[in-house]
């Protein structure tokens, strides 16, 4: 027994060993990346995903794979509540319209045409068609806002797409929610899905589980995010402010997940609340300037560290 632990143990440090330095050559190569990207003056995003593709082909690495759970829970929480934190709340309530229609309709067309072109296009059953474009219709604009940064377009159709992304995560929930508690029981699979939490519900109850999942988590970022720029007021230490900010953007996605609401959406709202109402009124200029630059940071990090392990899973 004893032995067994130990070779355990020793299993496990070793594993740990090496991804440690798969962490540090990926950071390399980031670095390297990115200086390229400046003197070609190509899209750093793309030479990432490039770079490694050609990288991850290399017989003497590690054959790694991305973990959804890695990405669910590390990098887009990171990525979401440093776009809201930076998110210019002035220009998002002047163009809230076309945000609205693309965030919804526009989501709900989208998810329409993708069902059309794989049911018609290769046979695919309609419920199936329709789920593959709930989980698909949701964009997310890391890279195309990356590009926007490079090539200079106009502020407007930036704040447009950053705006759509940023709620199109609640509606796109909700359809998948739907397509998936009508499309279990035509596949007997209903005892052994988890029961979502659709099925066998009253349409009132649908009604009632759509609206939490488009609007629940937003609002519970709202508020968790008021309540800590409250706080916030009694501490000027920028060192806390920053730990709080983190602690915020990571428990909300657990906490919305764990409420059976978009946890995505909850982060946002939380990002958007403390990015504008605790930066004026919480927090002091050192301790803004001390946020902006290490969420700077932890976003060029989560980005040029997902690209590239895209480029990998490619390979």
């Amino acid at each position: 027994m004893v032995l067994s632990s130990l070779l355990s143990t020793a299993t496990s440090s070793s594993s740990l060993v090496d991804q440690v330095r798969f962490l540090i050559l990926l950071l390399i190569v980031t670095l390297i990346v990115a200086l390229l990207s400046r003197r070609l003056r190509v899209p750093y995003t793309l030479l990432l995903v490039i770079v490694g593709f050609v990288v991850g082909l290399l017989p003497f690495l590690p054959n790694q794979h991305i973990d959804p759970n890695l990405v669910l829970y590390i990098f887009i929480p990171a990525l979401l509540f440093e776009g809201a934190w930076n998110a210019e709340i002035n220009r998002l309530e002047a163009d809230w319209l076309p945000i609205v229609l693309l965030a919804i309709p526009g989501l709900v067309l989208s998810l329409l045409a993708v069902a059309a072109a794989l049911s018609w296009g290769i046979g695919l059953p309609w419920l199936l068609a329709l789920l593959v474009g709930a989980i698909v219709s949701p964009t997310d604009p890391v890279a195309v806002i990356a590009l926007f940064q490079q090539l200079g377009v106009p502020d407007r159709l930036r704040t447009l797409v950053e705006g759509e992304s940023i709620f199109n995560d609640g509606t796109g929930s909700a359809a998948y929610e739907l397509v998936l508690a009508v499309l279990l029981p035509t596949l007997g699979l209903a005892e052994v899905s988890g029961n979502p939490s659709f099925l066998n519900t009253p349409a009132l109850g649908i009604a009632g589980e759509v609206l939490w999942l488009i609007f629940g988590g937003l609002l519970l970022g709202f508020g968790v995010g008021w309540v800590a720029s409250r706080l916030l007021r009694r501490v000027d230490d920028h060192l806390i402010v920053i730990t709080v900010t983190v602690a915020v953007a990571y428990g909300m996605y657990l906490l919305g997940t764990a409420l059976h609401t978009s946890g995505l959406l909850a982060v946002v709202g939380a990002g958007l609340v403390m990015g504008s109402y605790g930066r004026k009124h919480a927090m002091s200029p050192r301790t803004i300037e001390a946020a902006d630059d290490v969420w700077e940071f932890i976003d060029y990090l989560a980005n040029s560290l997902l690209f590239l392990l895209l480029g990998f899973e490619l390979a």
